[in-house]
C-alpha cells in the first residue's frame, strides 16, 4: 500500500490496525471506532448501500440502523470498553465500511460468533470485505480460546436475498445457509374474509399480568425443538424469561390475542409498533392444538 502523504488525508487514525494481507487500496486504515462520533459515518455506510442491496429501510430484520440505534450501540461499546468489537475501514477522511463481533451461547453448547459487514458499493471488489471478514473470525478465535477455551464454537454471517455481493463473497469464503428468516408483508387496504369461529372450548381473554408467565411458557414450547437438538436456540434465564420482564418495555398487552383452552394456553399472536408499524412478533400455537386453530388465532389478530 502506497503512504498516505499528510496533505492528502487529514484524518489518518494514529493507531490503525495492520495485518499480513491488507488490500492494496491507496490511503485504506483499519481502525476501531473512537466514540459515539463514529455513529454519522458509520450510518452513511448503510445508506449509501440502500439502492445496491435493495435495502427496504421499514424491515424489522435487514440490518438497517437509525443514526440513533447506531448512536446507541456505539455509547454502550464504549461504556463497556469492547471498541475492539469494531473493525472501521476507513479511506482518508471517509468511512467506506465497518464490521462488528458480536456472541451468544446456544443451548446445544456452541458459541456462535456473529460476523456482520457493510462496505459502500464503490469500495467494493478489492478486499476490504474479504479483510473484515478474517479479521472478525480471527477475533472469534481469539476470544473464544480466551473466554471460552475447549468449548466449541462457530462463525456466523447473514445476507438478504438482495444483498448478492455479501453473499457471494459468504460462499467463496465457505460459509452456507443454516436457517432461513421470511418476512412477509400484508397490505391492510385488501379485505379479509371473516374470520372462522375458534373451535369449541377455546376463547380468547384480556391479557392480565398474572397471565405472563403461562404465555411465556406457551412461547417456548410452540419453539421447542424446531431444530434438531435445539440448534439455533439462544441459552436464555428462564426465571426472568418466566417473570416476563422482557415483554414489558416492548409489547402492549392491549395489542396480544391469546387463546385459552380451560386454564391452558393454547397459542397467542402478538403485536409491537415500531417506526409506526405495526408487526407481528410472535404467532404460534402449541403442539397440542396444531394446526387447525392457527388459522382463527391469525384471523383474529
Amino acid at each position: 500500500m502506497k503512504p498516505i502523504a499528510e496533505k492528502d488525508c487529514q484524518d489518518i487514525p494514529t493507531d490503525p490496525i495492520i495485518f499480513p494481507d491488507m488490500p492494496a487500496v491507496d490511503g485504506l486504515v483499519f481502525r476501531s471506532i473512537t466514540d459515539e462520533k463514529d455513529a454519522a459515518r458509520l450510518y452513511a455506510v448503510h445508506a449509501g448501500r440502500i439502492d445496491r442491496d435493495q435495502v427496504n429501510p421499514s424491515s424489522h430484520f435487514e440490518d438497517m440502523p437509525s443514526l440513533d440505534d447506531l448512536h446507541d450501540e456505539l455509547s454502550q461499546a464504549v461504556a463497556a470498553g469492547e471498541q475492539d468489537q469494531w473493525f472501521v475501514a476507513q479511506v482518508c477522511e471517509r468511512v467506506v465500511g465497518y464490521s462488528q463481533l458480536t456472541s451468544w451461547h446456544e443451548e446445544d453448547d456452541v458459541w456462535v460468533y456473529f460476523i456482520g459487514g457493510w462496505v459502500l458499493p464503490a469500495w467494493r471488489g478489492k478486499g476490504i470485505g474479504t479483510a473484515m471478514l478474517h479479521w472478525g473470525e480471527e477475533m472469534a478465535r481469539h476470544s473464544a480460546a480466551t473466554l471460552h477455551p475447549g468449548e466449541r464454537f462457530e462463525f456466523a454471517a447473514n445476507a438478504s436475498s438482495t444483498e448478492h455481493d455479501a453473499a457471494a463473497l459468504l460462499r467463496n469464503k465457505g460459509y452456507y445457509i443454516a436457517f432461513t428468516t421470511l418476512e412477509m408483508h400484508f397490505d391492510i387496504s385488501t379485505a379479509l374474509p371473516p374470520a372462522p369461529p375458534l373451535p369449541a372450548g377455546i376463547e380468547v381473554r384480556p391479557v392480565l399480568p398474572e397471565h405472563y408467565s403461562q404465555i411465556t411458557s406457551g412461547i417456548i414450547d410452540c419453539y421447542y425443538n424446531a431444530f434438531p437438538g435445539n440448534r439455533y436456540r439462544t441459552t436464555f434465564d428462564r426465571v426472568a424469561y418466566y417473570s416476563a420482564e422482557w415483554l414489558k418495555p416492548k409489547y402492549d398487552p392491549k395489542l396480544w390475542y391469546v387463546a385459552w383452552d380451560g386454564d391452558e394456553v393454547a397459542g397467542q399472536v402478538m403485536m409491537v409498533i415500531q417506526n409506526g408499524q405495526v408487526h407481528l412478533s410472535q404467532v404460534s400455537v402449541r403442539p397440542a392444538w396444531r394446526p387447525f386453530h392457527a388459522v382463527a388465532l391469525l384471523r383474529l389478530g
